[in-house]
This record gives C-alpha cells, sequence and structure tokens, in this order.
C-alpha cells in the first residue's frame, strides 16, 4: 500500500488509541460508577483497543485481512458513535460535553470512512480502443 493511501489507516488507528485509552483511564477514576459499570465500560474500550491493534498488525506486516480489519474497526466506531452520540444528546449534560463527544464522534467517523475507502481495491479501467 503505497504511503498517501496509509495514511488515512494509520490516522484511523492512531485516533482510536487516543480516544479510547484515554477513556479507560477516565473510567477507573470515575467515583461515580460501580464497579461492574466501570468493567462494563472498559470492556468496551478494549474492543476498541484490540480493533486498532489488529488493524495496526495488518497494516504494518502486510496482512491480506488489512481491509476486513479496517472495516470492522470503522464499523464499530461509527455504530457506537452513533449510539453513544444520540445517549449522550438526550441525558440532559451541558452544552460543552455534548459538543465534545459530538466532535469526537464526527472525527471517528470521518476518519472511518477515508482509512475503508483508502483500502479499497483500486481497479485499472482497461484502455479504450
Amino acid at each position: 500500500m503505497e504511503p498517501a493511501r496509509r495514511l488515512p489507516v494509520v490516522a484511523l488507528v492512531a485516533w482510536t488509541f487516543l480516544v479510547w485509552t484515554t477513556r479507560i483511564r477516565n473510567i477507573w477514576a470515575d467515583d461515580a460508577l460501580t464497579t461492574g459499570e466501570q468493567w462494563a465500560r472498559t470492556a468496551l474500550a478494549l474492543s476498541f483497543t484490540v480493533l486498532g491493534l489488529a488493524v495496526a498488525s495488518a497494516l504494518a506486516t502486510r496482512a491480506r485481512w488489512l481491509r476486513p480489519a479496517v472495516v470492522a474497526l470503522a464499523a464499530w466506531s461509527i455504530g457506537v458513535w452513533v449510539v453513544r452520540s444520540i445517549g449522550i444528546a438526550t441525558a440532559g449534560h451541558d452544552a460543552g460535553f455534548v459538543a465534545v463527544h459530538l466532535l469526537l464522534a464526527v472525527v471517528s467517523a470521518v476518519l472511518s470512512v477515508l482509512a475503508v475507502r483508502a483500502t479499497a481495491a483500486r481497479t485499472v479501467a482497461a484502455p479504450v480502443s
């Protein structure tokens, strides 16, 4: 994969690690959550970490399964952020909290789409005779 097409995939993995590993730290620092809630939220964050590691591994080793790994991470990112965004927007949080999380959602979705597009198979058109 040429460097220009790798960039969106690398960006998605880096963004995923930044957002979700930070989330793990925040979960365990939140005294308002029960231990069960902390473990459930950590499991969600770890699901992103595992998918991110899979994509990074596939990219580094030039594995044939890079595209399915990217599609899985992208679909999971978009799906989770759609659900989370609705929940956050309707839960009575202050406007700043909602805005930050909607921004996280939009960036995640845009990077997901760009990474999927970057890993799409390219076809070369046959010359017209």
